[in-house]
């Protein structure tokens, strides 16, 4: 029996599709305008493998939220709060430690209204949708299993994130392209959302309301993936912290199909009995 799931609020839905909007700008700017962002983005980014990498995960944030808006469904969308007030808290801490590298004026204050506002007003949602009847029922149940995984990926990769924000001058002096404090902790602040959104399998049981984040996972580190080998001549150094980067983004991506492989196995079985 399938549960049925409550509509968005019309204001929640538009800020939604805002935020959709917002990520979708951005990812056009870094993706396809990587060598503009001085005078389009909010700091000027070099090389553009940067700038790519940012715009690649901006664009899988868009699909994700569009992907809300157009289904207008409270419960399917309810694991993107985690992920987005994460994402908030962190970019927010991130942007404060290098208020100096941002455009003054308009460019700066839109970014901190957005990043500010972003983790406020996804729990104001959160609240309100709740507060609304929304369901809990479980149809597809979570596997024990998948979920032990999701949730020490999760605190692997939080942990990981906070701690390249924190001290990220290893990473800089040993990155395989040319890349500066900010972009590190940027690119860390995103992966910590990302392990946020796993921990939330220890909240969320049904996995009909988790399975996009595992996809979010393989899209996020295939297209970076896809980034470096478009920007191989960008490369440094083809040593030892280039196949750690490569391979982390792979080891990403399998723990995101291990997590969607693990939940089709008992399907697969009874089907074979």
């Amino acid at each position: 029996m399938l549960t049925k799931h409550i509509p968005l609020i019309n204001w929640a839905r538009f800020i939604y599709g805002f935020v959709a909007l917002n990520a979708l700008a951005g990812a056009i700017i870094l993706v396809l305008l990587p060598t503009f962002t001085a005078t389009l983005f909010f700091w000027p980014i070099n090389p553009p493998i940067n700038a790519r990498l940012f715009g690649v995960l901006y664009l899988g944030g868009a699909v994700a939220v569009s992907i809300a808006v157009w289904r207008n469904q409270w419960e399917p969308a309810r694991y993107l709060v985690p992920v987005l007030v994460t994402a908030g808290i962190l970019i927010t801490w991130v942007t404060l430690l290098h208020l100096d590298k941002f455009t003054p004026g308009i460019k700066l204050a839109y970014w901190l209204v957005i990043y500010i506002g972003a983790p406020l007003l996804a729990l104001v949602i959160y609240i309100a949708q709740e507060r609304r009847g929304a369901t809990w029922d479980v149809t597809v149940p979570v596997r024990p299993l998948t979920c032990q995984v999701a949730v020490v990926t999760g605190w692997i990769v939080l942990a990981a994130g906070i701690l390249l924000i924190l001290w990220p001058a290893a990473a800089v002096a040993n990155w395989p392209w040319p890349t500066s404090p900010l972009m590190v902790r940027i690119f860390a602040a995103w992966f910590g959302a990302f392990g946020a959104g796993l921990l939330w399998f220890k909240v969320e049981h049904d996995w009909q309301r988790l399975h996009h984040l595992p996809y979010l996972m393989i899209a996020a580190a295939g297209l970076d993936l896809l980034m470096v080998i478009i920007h191989w001549p960008a490369m440094t150094t083809i040593g030892l912290t280039f196949w750690l980067y490569c391979g982390h983004l792979l080891l990403f991506a399998l723990v995101g199909g291990l997590l969607h492989w693990l939940q089709i196995q008992p399907i697969a079985q009874e089907i074979k009995v």
